[in-house]
This record gives C-alpha cells, sequence and structure tokens, in this order.
C-alpha cells in the first residue's frame, strides 16, 4: 500500500537540502554583489520543503514502493528547483537548457549547454549539485537498489546497508577537504579547487576545471578512482582492514586501469611529446576519468584510442559507487556465468558453479543480472527510436542515448559533443537526454516497474 504522506514527508526533507546547499553560492554572490538569485531560489524551495516537511511529518518507515516514487521523482524534481539561479542570473538560457544543464550536474553526466563563462556562485552551484546527486547515488544504492539485486549477500550489501549514511558521507566529505587543500596549494582559487574536487569526486566533470600540467595532476586522478570504488569496499575497509581489498570488482578496477594506463602511456611516447611521466600523468588521468564515466580528456586521440576510452565508460565504477556505467560487478558475474556455459558446452559431462567472491549465484542472481541488460537494452532501443523520429540518424541516436544512460556524455559516435552542439539541438532530442540521464541513475528496472500493474496493486 502507498502512502502519499510519508512520500511528500521525504521529499520536503529533500528540498530543504537543496535550499540549504544554496547557502554556500548565496553568500559567495553576496560578496561579489552578484545578486540574490540563490536568496530568492533558496527561499522557495525552503518554502515548498518546509510545507511538505511540517504537514506530512511522521516517522514511519518508507515500503519499498513509496521509495521508488520518492526516488523518480526527487530525480525528476531537483533539477527544475535548481535550476532557478541560473534562470534568473546566469546567461540568456531557455528553461529547458537551465533544466538540461542542472540535470546534467545532478546525474553526474557532465554535459554543459553553456559557452559563456559563469559567475563564481553559479559555477560553485552547478559542482556543489553533483555533490548532491552523489549523496543521491549513495541513498539510492544504500535503500532502493539492494531490493533489485538478488546478489545482494553475494556482495556484501547486507553490511554495507547498515553502515549509516552520515558515515558515508563523511569520508566523502574528509576526502574532498583534503583534495581542495593540495590543489589550491598548486596555486588554484579557492572556488577553482573546489570545484575540480567536486567534479572528481562525484564523476562529474561538468566544470572542466582541473590542473594544466604535472604532478598536480594526480589529485583529480585519485579523487576520481575513489569515486570508482565499490561502497562496500568503503565500509569495509574500516571493518576487515586491508583484507578487504580481496574484493573482486576492487582487483578488476585496479587491473582494468592499470592495463589501459600503461597501454596509453606506451601509445603517447610514440605518437607524442613530452617526457615519460607527462605521458604517465596525462594517461592516468584520462584511463580514470573514462572508466569512472567523468571523463576529462587534455587531448584528442586516434579513433581507436577513443573508442577504447568510451568503452571505459560503459565499464563503470564498483557497486554503489558514483561512476556511471553497467557497474563492474554485473561484467564479472556475465563472465562467470559465459565461462560456465562454455565448460558446459565443450565438456558435457563437466560440473562448474558459477561463483562471486567465493558464494555461489542462484539463478536469481542471473535472472535478475539478465533482466538489466534487457531492460538497458529496450530502452535505449526506444529512446533512439523516438530521436530517429526526430530525424536523428540511428547511429547518431544510439550513441547519444547510451553514452547519456550511462552519465558519459552525450556523444556523437566517438566525439564527446560539446556546448554549443548540444545547445543547438531540438527541444524534444534534449527531453529525451534529461530522461535518459536520469533512468541511467535511478537503473533501469526501477524506472520499469512502475509501468507494471502489480506495483500499483495494493
Amino acid at each position: 500500500m502507498i502512502l502519499y504522506r510519508r512520500m511528500f514527508y521525504v521529499l520536503g526533507v529533500i528540498f530543504l537540502a537543496l535550499a540549504t546547499a544554496m547557502v554556500i553560492p548565496a553568500i559567495l554572490d553576496f560578496t561579489q554583489n552578484r545578486g540574490v538569485c540563490f536568496l530568492v531560489a533558496g527561499t522557495f524551495c525552503c518554502f515548498i520543503g518546509g510545507l511538505l516537511f511540517f504537514s506530512y511529518r511522521t516517522h514511519e518507515t518508507l515500503n519499498l514502493k513509496e521509495r521508488i516514487l520518492v526516488m523518480l521523482f526527487a530525480w525528476s524534481s531537483v533539477p527544475i528547483l535548481s535550476s532557478i539561479p541560473l534562470l534568473t542570473s546566469g546567461p540568456d538560457m531557455a528553461p529547458l537548457d537551465c533544466i538540461f544543464e542542472m540535470a546534467s550536474a545532478l546525474t553526474t553526466t557532465g554535459a554543459s549547454v553553456i559557452s559563456d563563462s559563469l559567475s563564481e556562485g553559479l559555477l560553485l552551484w552547478r559542482s556543489l549539485l553533483q555533490l548532491f546527486g552523489c549523496a543521491g547515488v549513495a541513498v539510492s544504492w544504500l535503500y532502493v537498489f539492494p531490493y533489485f539485486l538478488s546478489t545482494t549477500d553475494v556482495c556484501g550489501y547486507g553490511r554495507a546497508s547498515s553502515w549509516p549514511l552520515q558515515t558515508v558521507m563523511f569520508v566523502y566529505l574528509s576526502i574532498m577537504l583534503v583534495g581542495s587543500f593540495l590543489l589550491m596549494e598548486s596555486g588554484m582559487s579557492a572556488v577553482d579547487a573546489l570545484c575540480c574536487v567536486l567534479d572528481s569526486i562525484s564523476s562529474g566533470g561538468i566544470s572542466g576545471i582541473h590542473p594544466s600540467t604535472g604532478f598536480w595532476l594526480l589529485v583529480p586522478a585519485i579523487m576520481m578512482f575513489i569515486s570508482g570504488l565499490p561502497i562496500t569496499l568503503l565500509r569495509n575497509l574500516s571493518v576487515n582492514g586491508i583484507t578487504a581489498l580481496r574484493d573482486p570488482q576492487f582487483i578488476c578496477y585496479v587491473l582494468i586501469i592499470s592495463i589501459v594506463t600503461v597501454f596509453f602511456t606506451i601509445y603517447q611516447i610514440l605518437f607524442s611529446d613530452g617526457s615519460v611521466v607527462a605521458c604517465l600523468q596525462r594517461a592516468l588521468l584520462t584511463t580514470v576519468s573514462s572508466m569512472t564515466t567523468t571523463d576529462i580528456r587534455l587531448d584528442e586521440s586516434a579513433p581507436l584510442v577513443a573508442s577504447c576510452f568510451q568503452l571505459l565508460g560503459f565499464c563503470g565504477g564498483g557497486l554503489g559507487s558514483c561512476g556511471g556505467g553497467v557497474k563492474i560487478f554485473r561484467l564479472i558475474m556475465t563472465y562467470m556465468i559465459l565461462k560456465g556455459y562454455f565448460i558446459r558446452l565443450v565438456k558435457n559431462n563437466a560440473v562448474y558453479v558459477p561463483t562471486y567472491a567465493g558464494k555461489k549465484l542462484e539463478e536469481s542472481d542471473i535472472t535478475g543480472l539478465f533482466s538489466y541488460f534487457l531492460s538497458y537494452l529496450f530502452f535505449a532501443l526506444l529512446a533512439s527510436l523516438v530521436l530517429v523520429y526526430l530525424d536523428v540518424d540511428f547511429g547518431k541516436a544510439l550513441s547519444v542515448v547510451l553514452t547519456s544512460c550511462n552519465n558519459d556524455g552525450p556523444f556523437w559516435g566517438l566525439h564527446r559533443m560539446t556546448a554549443s552542439e548540444i545547445a543547438v539541438l531540438a527541444p524534444s532530442v534534449k527531453i529525451i537526454l534529461i530522461i535518459s540521464m536520469i533512468v541511467g541513475r535511478v537503473e533501469f528496472i526501477s524506472f520499469f516497474v512502475i509501468f507494471t500493474k502489480i506495483f500499483w496493486k495494493k
């Protein structure tokens, strides 16, 4: 049974948190005499949030259906409310463009329609919204998605979900403070350093601010690396110590990044100028940013290399991480299942039991895995066909939808679309991209489940 009273209360808390987040850019704009757009927007969000909070205040816990609906409505409504400062005091933009910009920041996709420079307040707000989305990802993975994962016990989510959200956010905020301090030591301003760290730790990359060269490139690379770690690993490290690093997701994550970094370093040494150390630093930043779907690239690469980096974006980060993509644990499970199938195909009498982290994969695990991929494929094809109907080439339509769902784009083929290219897209195309970015963050099964009859039955 769905009780909307409980849902409205939680939404009120979310809107109040959004209003609170506007305080920092509001103070920055006030000190620079940039107007009161954040004060107006914050007051409006506070009014809406306070009205819902005090009118429907309750201590009852949301059930699964209510959690799904709250998650979907929050990811859809927050971009609208957060676009108010950009709409009222930013560059001359259409309302849909403002919503697109904020949806891209919230979902940590990193696409932008803004070619002009922004005030420091708006620049910081756009990056802060990525942190808001990062918190939303953590909440979704801790309290909603485990219900759709029959792999909960296999992946250690029973332990992770008992880890308080406050602790998760404290860990991330501590890492952000250290990273900001280091970047300020490199000569960056406080706002630029904070934006760079927010871009990196949230795997968003929307501001595009990063150190130009040198040792300091390692700071955002480390931040992005952390953003792609399984959220279970961060908790298990505090409990089990170094033994937690035996997590197959972590091993696979590090292995992929290491191999690609080495190959791209060799490629740069052979075909570009620069020292070995400089090539290694650029290769590491590009590889980690591609793997975590942050996609900060310092230079354009050959088509083969660019396609490899785009493929990394489909891998994404670990379970519950801020990185997009299909997540590494699903790739490992797919490999184990296919391995067992081929073994039984070649050796008729062979007995092979697919496992993950030493635990047997049940039939429900396999069903859930392929349900995800089928839902992914169905949505991508459906959205692509809609774009084809809107006179977009099918190849480009499929590419832009897939990379938007991965929160890695959008891309036209191997070319990441620039702000000017996105800005001239038809409004209907932008709406499809906004939906794709949001659906990619809320996971496809939780999106499609609301269209089933059984979901709405009492």
